[in-house]
């Protein structure tokens, strides 16, 4: 009789990872990725005006 080796039958559900919480992390993350982007944007912009208004 071989013994319980976690490797081989340990699942995703063992680790309290369902479905739904993966999809919540996709989402998250793609939102992150957006509002990341938005600040960025605007950073630019205000950089960009402070530019214009120095010349």
């Amino acid at each position: 009789m071989e013994g319980f080796d976690p490797a081989i039958n340990y699942g995703p559900n063992d680790a309290g990872i369902s479905a739904l919480t993966i999809v919540l992390g996709i989402i998250g993350l793609i939102s992150i990725s957006w509002l990341f982007g938005k600040i960025y944007e605007q950073l630019a912009k205000l950089f960009e005006s402070n530019k214009k208004n120095e010349s």
